[in-house]
């Protein structure tokens, strides 16, 4: 593909080509904003702050943009005009997932929308976002609704969602000078943080401290991170919505459960679970839990991640491969690990895939686990930062 086929950049109200590329995982370009431009773009609007409707107006705008991005045909700019059906092929191209997450996670954004209710804000925000799914691209909807100029940072590996989101947006009537779409390299995040009023930032705890060390985490920077989302197991569970909480969504939400602290021991329940995750079909894509392929070398170096860190103190309980083929295509198989203590180096990582390490401790032990989670799950499975065993 050449240059001119590529994403473009949004800057000042207009469609902009740089001339740094980078490819995206099927085939496309992506342009890069270098940090000159992000700083001076930054300059040009603190000078003069674009107009944005008010409330009312911006809550009908924003409706009819994710309707559109739902069910509408999209004018995407470097793609082409875009029906639903040409985004669900280009997901499954690019971030490997079957039409029905693509769905349910459409859905989900159009109701994270009715229970947004920000107030008022001046300036400009920057939004930063993950690969791993686009229903986190209601923080540009919370920004936008606010008031603020919008600036989306799309992840390399999965710009397409947030690039029909932007056209949407435009076709919907929103005012292009309010919007910014500004992929960047990883060195770039810090300009954009340090030319906005506000940042909502996904990553990990990496990302986490190298913004501390580059002193450019600013109060106003919102780092959306790792859930390490725990069920506190006591007694005997439902192991179905135990499987559910651990492969829902392909595993790629923050709030899919990781640990699993059980208080009792880990068999039977650890057997039962793993033969429900072993059951999950990958190709075709199950129906309760549709499954995301990749690309193989990414796939190979998380299954490394586990395998590398797996003894001594772990076992796998499901016996699919980590990385497993099915259909011609690569996918990270449910995976579920039991480990002898909470000290294992698995407990506790949120991989972007179903995965989950069970491991049997006492109530202090529970509470450990509990307080490295932002999600945990009780006896109930009420999600909840309370009933962790006292």
């Amino acid at each position: 593909m050449t240059r001119e086929g590529a994403l473009p950049l949004l800057r000042g109200g207009r469609w902009y080509r740089s001339m740094d590329t980078v490819p995206v995982p099927g085939g496309r370009l992506l342009c890069l904003a270098p940090e000159i431009i992000v700083r001076d773009d930054a300059a040009r609007l603190r000078a003069r702050r674009p107009a944005v409707p008010d409330r009312a107006r911006r809550l009908e705008l924003l409706r009819e943009a994710v309707e559109l991005f739902r069910h509408g045909r999209v004018p995407v700019e470097g793609l082409g005009e875009q029906d639903p059906g040409d985004f669900a092929a280009s997901m499954r191209e690019t971030a490997g997932l079957p039409p029905a997450l693509v769905r349910r996670w459409s859905g989900m954004l159009a109701d994270r929308l009715e229970e947004l209710a920000p107030g008022e804000q001046a300036g400009l925000t920057v939004v930063s976002l993950p690969a791993n799914t686009f229903t986190c691209l209601e923080a540009v909807l919370e920004a936008a609704l606010s008031g603020a100029a919008v600036w989306v940072r799309p992840s390399r590996r999965e710009p397409l969602s947030s690039a029909r989101l932007i056209g949407a947006l435009l076709s919907a009537g929103w005012p292009a000078g309010a919007l910014g779409y500004y992929p960047t390299a990883p060195r770039t995040l810090h300009a954009l943080i340090q030319g906005s009023d506000r940042q909502i930032v996904y990553g990990g705890d990496d990302l986490a401290a190298e913004l501390e060390s580059r002193a450019a985490g600013p109060p106003s920077l919102d780092l959306r991170g790792p859930g390490r989302a725990c069920v506190i197991v006591d007694g005997r569970p439902d192991a179905e919505e135990l499987a559910a909480r651990i492969a829902g969504d392909a595993g790629r939400f923050c709030t899919n459960t990781c640990v699993l602290a059980c208080l009792d021991g880990t068999e039977p329940l650890g057997r039962r679970l793993a033969g429900i995750l072993d059951g999950i079909t990958l190709d075709p894509p199950d129906p309760r839990w549709p499954q995301a392929s990749w690309p193989e070398p990414d796939a190979a170096r998380v299954a490394a991640f586990v395998m590398d860190r797996l003894a001594p103190g772990g076992r796998l309980l499901t016996g699919r491969p980590v990385l497993s083929r099915a259909g011609g295509s690569v996918y990270l198989a449910p995976t579920l690990v039991e480990a002898d203590h909470p000290g294992h180096p698995l407990v506790g990582h949120e991989l972007p895939f179903p995965f989950a390490v069970m491991v049997a401790t006492d109530r202090a032990g529970a509470r450990g686990l509990a307080a490295r989670s932002r999600f945990v799950h009780p006896a109930g499975f009420a999600t909840s930062t309370e009933g962790v065993p006292s």
